[in-house]
């Protein structure tokens, strides 16, 4: 039946692609256990071909004034805790600190931070997972009412390029990271369904850099005159280098996909608490990019190494010497092609790991060489019988 559907080169093609999953899941083997090889896995594993998207095409930067950032450099408590008091008496939807406090330090000054922190009441404080452990703010600053979310973005891999978070934790209770729990503070998140979503690790969709959003340094806030914009935003206090956007103060920043160097980056391009903010962003507009489920990936995998291969096989068949002269250029038109279809889908908000569709075709119109003479080898010990050697 297989043979009447798809012909005899369609039978070949079949057996070629198994050919090269199976050797290509060998190699793949071989490569992730093997140590020497390991800073080449790494580096592959950091790499995307969807970052091309953010780093260079289809980016259009635009300004974000519901979201606003505050630079608090090497502030110490109390011009924190003024900074806090000023900001809440001016009607944000919610606070977000990115700051830890670790321990106690000036009993007064302490006091005065405790007091603020307990007295304003759509405030989030930060916290994270180290290991087994959760790392916070010492019990003095910790009250009943407080509103916590962890600060780890995807909670693994927080050395690599940030591309997914997870925002929704479930274990004993459940947890809420620093920016799910802003957008429920802010009323932002007003389901159960949005919230089983983000148990899943999901692709951020990033909306800008630093220069998308509204950023204050901490000594604006305190000055005597109102800031209308805080009204009715989120706002989050942060780290955002000492001068502000210090190109060279890497403290709390982090590689993304926004990177203009989408290879051989040199210094991490955003700091914390603006991957936080676009996350936020994302969160309060429910604009979520839609991942293609693994299954689906691989067996697109499948189809166009099988169709790549069925093609490959046609000009073979026809002349070795015509395949041996086209087939690259074949495989650079369909690395562009597929690496190019990726990056529209995600102009469209949806995300696809493109990488075992283009490695496993690619891979599959290399073996068809392999293949032919694994047929000739079949042929002259067992009688094989394939219509590419007549």
């Amino acid at each position: 039946m297989f043979k009447k559907g798809f012909g005899k080169i369609g039978l070949d093609a079949f057996f070629c692609t198994i050919f090269s999953i199976v050797v290509s899941s060998i190699l793949y083997f071989i490569i992730i256990n093997t140590e020497i090889l390991n800073p080449f896995t790494a580096a592959f594993k950091d790499f995307s071909f969807t970052d091309v998207y953010y780093s260079k095409l289809f980016q259009k930067s635009k300004g974000i004034n519901d979201v606003i950032v505050i630079n608090i450099k090497q502030s110490d408590r109390l011009t924190i805790a003024q900074a806090i008091d000023k900001v809440a008496k001016q009607n944000p939807k919610a606070i977000g600190l990115d700051i830890l406090f670790r321990e106690q330090k000036h009993p007064y000054i302490d006091s005065i931070l405790k007091n603020t922190l307990q007295n304003t009441k759509n405030i989030v404080t930060a916290y994270f997972f180290e290991n087994d452990s959760i790392i916070k703010n010492h019990d003095y600053f910790s009250n009943d009412n407080e509103q916590l979310g962890y600060i780890n973005v995807n909670l693994e891999e927080q050395d690599g390029v940030i591309r997914d978070f997870i925002g929704v934790k479930k274990s004993s209770k459940t947890a809420y990271s620093f920016a799910t729990q802003l957008a429920l503070t802010a009323g932002s998140i007003k389901n159960d369904e949005l919230l089983k979503k983000l148990e899943d690790q999901l692709p951020i969709n990033y909306i800008g850099d630093k220069s998308s959003f509204l950023t204050y340094d901490i000594e604006e806030i305190l000055e005597n005159k109102p800031i209308p914009a805080l009204k009715n935003a989120i706002v989050l206090f942060g780290y955002v280098g000492t001068p502000t956007d210090n190109k060279f103060d890497i403290e709390d920043k982090h590689f993304t996909p926004l990177n203009a160097k989408i290879a051989g980056r040199a210094l991490p391009d955003m700091y914390g608490i603006y991957i936080h903010a676009n996350i936020v962003k994302m969160l309060t507009e429910d604009n979520f990019v839609k991942k293609i489920p693994n299954p689906i990936t691989y067996f697109l995998a499948f189809l166009c190494c099988y169709f790549a291969i069925f093609f490959g096989l046609k000009i073979f068949k026809r002349s070795s010497l015509l395949f041996d002269l086209v087939i690259k250029i074949v495989q650079l038109l369909v690395s562009i092609i597929l690496v190019y279809l990726a990056l529209i889908l995600l102009k469209f908000n949806i995300y696809i790991y493109i990488t075992p569709i283009l490695v496993l075709t690619l891979f599959g119109l290399e073996m068809i060489v392999f293949y032919v003479h694994l047929l000739s080898y079949l042929k002259k010990q067992f009688k094989w019988e394939s219509h590419l050697l007549d």
